[in-house]
């Protein structure tokens, strides 16, 4: 910053030593001050915040890296970073939600870049397929209920997938059909496959299938 102040001196001023001396002594103050500030930014920019950084952030949203409750499988309750910050970006998304059920696609789009589908069961409950999260400890934060938002008193039903459900005549990121020109080999996780059964493959039909 101070090499652009520098250069709006005029000429007839540029030679004086004295004056560029007492001139670069001002800016050097200020030239710390804003190193400081871009690398506080840096420090606590949630995609890159670890350690003490994400918990001073953890403060501010309104989550904690202990989670409040014992996982399963013997994994810990306290986060590591990539897990907190999965945390700390729903907490965010929370905090800024707008109270719509299907507002929740495009928060759940943003935080993970992954689909999910919701269905309003028209009774207080929704069931929510979330594909994509291959990851034991962010599951358990959905099933307790730190990840997706949800309206008062409406109950969730989660469930998870690791691949493309079946859907007829549908191409999107969650739901595959017959259309697509190559969907066999082009989408090799969608186990579905209409008129096949062949284990080796993975390829089974509507009694098999994981999309039933």
């Amino acid at each position: 910053m101070m090499d652009s102040y520098l250069d709006l001196i005029t000429s007839q001023h540029r030679g004086r030593e004295k004056f560029m001396r007492t001139v670069e002594a001002l800016l050097s103050c200020s030239d710390d001050i804003f190193a400081l500030a871009v690398y506080l930014d840096d420090e606590y920019d949630l995609d890159y915040a670890t350690g003490v950084q994400e918990d001073v952030l953890g403060e501010f949203v309104g989550a904690q890296r202990t989670l409040p409750y014992q996982p399963d499988k013997g994994l810990s309750p306290v986060l590591d970073n990539e897990a907190y910050r999965n945390l700390l970006r729903a907490q965010i998304a929370k905090n800024m939600w707008k109270g719509g059920i299907y507002d929740i696609k495009e928060l759940w789009s943003a935080l993970f870049g992954k689909g999910i589908i919701i269905q309003d069961n028209q009774d207080m409950t929704i069931d929510v397929l979330a594909i994509g999260i291959d990851d034991q400890i962010t599951k358990e934060m959905v099933r307790q209920g730190l990840i997706i938002p949800k309206p008062q008193g409406v109950r969730v039903n989660y469930y998870f997938s690791e691949q493309a459900v079946f859907g007829y005549d549908l191409e999107t990121e969650t739901i595959k059909g017959y259309d697509h020109a190559n969907w066999m080999n082009s989408m090799p996780d969608v186990s579905f496959a209409y008129d096949i059964d062949d284990p080796k493959t993975g390829m089974n039909g509507y009694d098999d299938s994981s999309w039933m």
